[in-house]
């Protein structure tokens, strides 16, 4: 395949030695002025990387598993991004005072950010003002937007789901609010994000098979009208990837009608949706496995919501290729912290006057400077540092963890590596 370049650095083969993504190599130093230095660095070599990338958005398969990992590039407009790739949530357009310099040393290259949050604040006319989310947030790596389907799923009573659209009430200032298919794509266009997502109908795992299909249907016709709508769109969004979107619940029949008729459109990608809301691990993994294999070899395929560590390992081996998931920042505010031999409990009180990292094996940031000691004083008193330190040290994780998957992939290990972190990561011991 062509030599790519991958956005952060240089393309190598992934047969060859890569360096961990969650190593900091090359820091200038643990100083004040040399951790300056290094941000500046840092931010140079994306906005370096950001000329490289190109308007058209494709996929190329690298390395294919018989099991059915994949490992690959994605080629955006900011860059080619390698996979299995895990993005971490930034719903706000920030992850709870991590800096974006701090992201990027983690080895992250895609952020997801949530179109029914920022459609209510700031709003469309900030984001056109200030020019963009990269802009705004200085992030020049790449940005997918959700569409708010799951936010309005999750929302209370208070909303209604017609054909038209989400009618709600904002929960800033109690406002009537339209989330449709053409508002959703219109907010995801002021964004200027490098990949959209169609508008699709979430519903719980327990709803039977009439209303399954029925929101299936709704999902179908959303998704013709998310594609009009972008064809409709300002010529500077041309160059923005939409992802449809397959549903279909636990019902085998349905996801397979679902797959059929949604990769017969036009999307550059496919999402397998309405997971990860109650089904339970088992039916999670088996429609996985059942619409991945549904889906085009030769585009990505993204699994929304999804997961733990765990959960990643067993999606990849189904052959999926994008992921996105809260669970890194969400439980660094709890005191959790992700290791390849389990997960900790910062608070605990045997981690006092322990002077080791998180993670001997991890060389991250967090990992290299600062004790469980330390991590379980600052988790125990809830204080700020803590939350952003854990934080650093889980997405830093779950980098790595993509990092050893696609290499073990790229050189026919996979299944060994597979069973040697399955036992590890399955645990729900916490130690």
């Amino acid at each position: 395949m062509p030599a790519f370049v991958l956005c952060g650095g240089t393309f190598m083969s992934c047969l060859q030695p890569e360096p961990t993504l969650c190593s900091l190599s090359g820091s200038p130093g643990d100083s004040a002025a040399g951790a300056a230095v290094h941000r500046l660095d840092a931010k140079a070599d994306r906005k370096a990387d950001a000329r490289t990338g190109t308007a058209a958005v494709e996929f190329a398969l690298e390395a294919v598993d018989p099991c059915g990992a994949r490992a690959g590039f994605l080629r955006t407009r900011r860059g080619v991004v390698a996979t299995p790739v895990f993005m971490p949530v930034a719903t706000h357009a920030e992850l709870r005072g991590i800096d974006g310099d701090e992201v990027w040393a983690t080895g992250t290259r895609v952020l997801l950010s949530n179109t029914y949050h920022l459609m209510l604040r700031p709003g469309a006319e900030v984001f056109q003002r200030l020019g963009g989310i990269h802009a705004m947030m200085q992030w020049d790596g790449v940005v997918l937007t959700d569409s708010g389907g799951f936010q309005i799923f999750s929302l209370p009573t208070s909303r209604s789901i017609n054909e038209k659209g989400a009618l709600f009430r904002s929960i800033h200032d109690n406002s009537r609010q339209l989330l449709s298919p053409e508002t959703s794509i219109a907010m995801q266009q002021a964004i200027g994000s490098d990949i959209m997502m169609v508008l699709d109908v979430c519903i719980p795992s327990t709803t039977d098979e009439a209303g399954t299909r029925e929101a299936m249907e709704r999902t179908h016709r959303w998704a013709m009208r998310s594609l009009a709508a972008r064809r409709a769109g300002p010529p500077g969004a041309a160059d923005q990837a939409l992802f449809g979107i397959v549903q279909g619940g636990v019902f085998p029949a349905l996801r397979k009608e679902s797959a059929s008729f949604i990769t017969a459109l036009p999307f550059e990608g496919f999402a397998v949706g309405g997971l990860a809301v109650g089904e339970g691990k088992q039916a999670r993994n088996e429609m996985c496995a059942l619409t991945a294999a549904l889906l085009p070899s030769g585009k990505p395929r993204y699994l929304m919501g999804v997961g733990t560590p765990n959960d990643l390992l067993d999606s990849v081996r189904s052959g999926i290729d994008m992921f996105d998931c809260i669970l890194p920042t969400k439980m660094a505010q709890q005191g959790y912290a992700y290791t390849f031999s389990g997960v900790l409990r910062t608070t605990r009180a045997r981690f006092r006057l322990d002077e080791t990292p998180l993670d001997p094996s991890c060389t991250c940031l967090v990992c290299r400077r600062y004790t469980r000691g330390y991590l379980h004083h600052l988790a125990r008193g809830k204080h700020a540092l803590g939350i952003r330190l854990l934080g650093i040290h889980n997405i830093a994780h779950y980098q790595t963890l993509m990092q050893r998957m696609r290499t073990a992939i790229c050189s026919g290990t996979f299944p060994s590596l597979y069973r040697e972190l399955a036992p590890a990561l399955a645990s729900t011991e916490l130690r």
